[in-house]
Parts: structure tokens; C-alpha cells; sequence
């Protein structure tokens, strides 16, 4: 791939640290000159695995937080202490130095709270939130009914993204991803 040009890797999934071979795929991603990037929802990750891939040469970390309240945060994720367990591992990520993106899938159930999750992104040394409405297809485009937000709830939500952008220029970038 990066004889072809290719500059960047994302490994990606479901989900990347169930591969017991990722810090090999990492490093040859490294090795032959990509920007690596780790997209996951924390799953499997510790510091002590968090530093074996940096040294085999991850350069960026793209975390998946569901809420700022830690029961909807967990009933979302579909596991009790999935909340805490993802801040955890957003402070590894940061205090390691590797870059730090949140990534916050938005839906009915959390787009009233996108301005907190901004905060939580910017309070965890975040360097990009992407507010990523749900795309609905697959289980999302099944369960619609129970997932897409009014448009109200949209306007307001990318109001609030608005809002906050000047404050957060230069500390944090924000992409917007709307349903």
C-alpha cells in the first residue's frame, strides 16, 4: 500500500484489539512508512499494550465514547463499566503522547449531551472530536425508530457544535458528521 502512496493505515473493525497480531501489524505498518491509527472502543486495550504499540509505532488513537453519563454510556456500549474503563484508557492514551481523537456517535439517546462530550473530549487532552451522527444502515437503519433524533434535536445539536467551536479553536478540532 505505501508503494502505491498510500499514507495512512486504520486499524479498524470490528474491533482491533481482539487481533493478537496487532502490534506486528502495526509495526509493519510503520516500518514501511505509514501514519498508523487505531480506531477502537477500547476493548482489550491496557497502558502496558497501549505502549507495546507505540513503540512498534502507532501514532494515533481514534476512541469511541458513547455518553458523558456513565449508565447510558454503558447501556450504549452494552457493558457495565464500559464508561469509566474508556476515560481510563483516553488518560493512557494522552499520557503516553499519542494523539488523541474521541469519537462520538450521536443519536437520540445522547444528542441533548454533545456540548458535554465536547467538554469530556477537551478535558481527556483530546486534539479532534468527531460528532458522528449514527449512519443508519445495518443495525442502525433497523433500529431507527428508537435512534434518529428529530430534526429539532439535530439543529440544536449542531448549534451547540457551533457554539463551542471558537472556544475550542487551536485545542481542539471538531468535525461534524451529520445523519
Amino acid at each position: 500500500a505505501a508503494e502505491m502512496g498510500v499514507l495512512q493505515v486504520h486499524l479498524s473493525g470490528g474491533e482491533p484489539g481482539a487481533r493478537r497480531d496487532l502490534r506486528e501489524i502495526t509495526a509493519a505498518a510503520h516500518d514501511s512508512g505509514l501514519y498508523t491509527n487505531l480506531i477502537t472502543s477500547g476493548i482489550g486495550f491496557d497502558r502496558a499494550r497501549l505502549a507495546g504499540l507505540q513503540a512498534a509505532g502507532l501514532d494515533h488513537v481514534q476512541l469511541s465514547i458513547q455518553d458523558v453519563i456513565p449508565e447510558t454510556a454503558d447501556r450504549i456500549a452494552g457493558y457495565k463499566g464500559a464508561h469509566a474503563r474508556k476515560l481510563a484508557l483516553a488518560r493512557e492514551v494522552t499520557s503516553l503522547g499519542l494523539a488523541l481523537t474521541v469519537n462520538a456517535v450521536i443519536h437520540r439517546a445522547n444528542i441533548a449531551r454533545v456540548g458535554a462530550v465536547i467538554e469530556t473530549a477537551l478535558g481527556l487532552g483530546a486534539g479532534r472530536v468527531e460528532v458522528a451522527h449514527a449512519q443508519y444502515y445495518g443495525w442502525a437503519l433497523a433500529n431507527r425508530a428508537a435512534l434518529l433524533p428529530t430534526r429539532a434535536q439535530v439543529d440544536a445539536a449542531m448549534a451547540e457544535v457551533e457554539r463551542l467551536r471558537p472556544a475550542c479553536a487551536g485545542r481542539l478540532a471538531l468535525d461534524l458528521v451529520v445523519p
